[in-house]
C-alpha cells in the first residue's frame, strides 16, 4: 500500500476543489472548495466527515495565504499531467505546513467507485 502523504492529499484537495467549484455559482469560493474537498474525501472513504472538513479546510488555507497563484497553478498543472510535483519548490516550501493539516487524522488510500460492467 502507497503511503498518502499529506502532499498528495493537497494535491487531490485541490484537484477535486478546482475542477468542481464551477458548477453553481458560489459566493464564497474559498468555501465551496472547502466543501467540495471534504464531500470527495469522504465519498472516496478516506477519512470521516469532520476530520475531512478539518483536513480540507487547513490544505486550503495553507495553499491560499503561503502559495503565489502562479505557484498554485503550476502544482495543479504538474499533477493535472500525471507528474508528481512534491519537487517542486513551493511544494517544498509549504510542506511542513501541509503534514501538520493531516497530524493525528487517519486517512486511507483513495477507494474508487467501482464500474458497473458494460452490457
Amino acid at each position: 500500500m502507497k503511503k498518502f502523504t499529506a502532499a498528495r492529499f493537497a494535491l487531490l484537495a485541490t484537484v477535486m476543489a478546482s475542477t468542481s467549484i464551477f458548477a453553481a455559482p458560489p459566493t464564497d469560493i474559498k468555501a465551496a472548495m472547502i466543501a467540495r474537498c471534504a464531500d470527495e474525501a469522504v465519498q472516496l472513504k478516506m477519512t470521516d466527515s469532520a476530520s475531512a472538513n478539518k483536513v480540507c479546510s487547513c490544505t486550503i488555507n495553507v495553499q491560499a495565504n503561503q502559495l503565489k497563484l502562479g505557484e498554485f497553478w503550476e502544482i495543479q498543472s504538474t499533477a493535472m499531467k500525471g507528474k508528481n510535483p512534491s519537487s517542486l519548490p513551493a511544494l517544498k516550501r509549504i510542506q511542513g505546513d501541509l503534514d501538520k493539516c493531516r497530524a493525528g487524522v487517519k486517512m486511507n488510500p483513495p477507494q474508487l467507485p467501482q464500474q458497473s460492467p458494460k452490457k
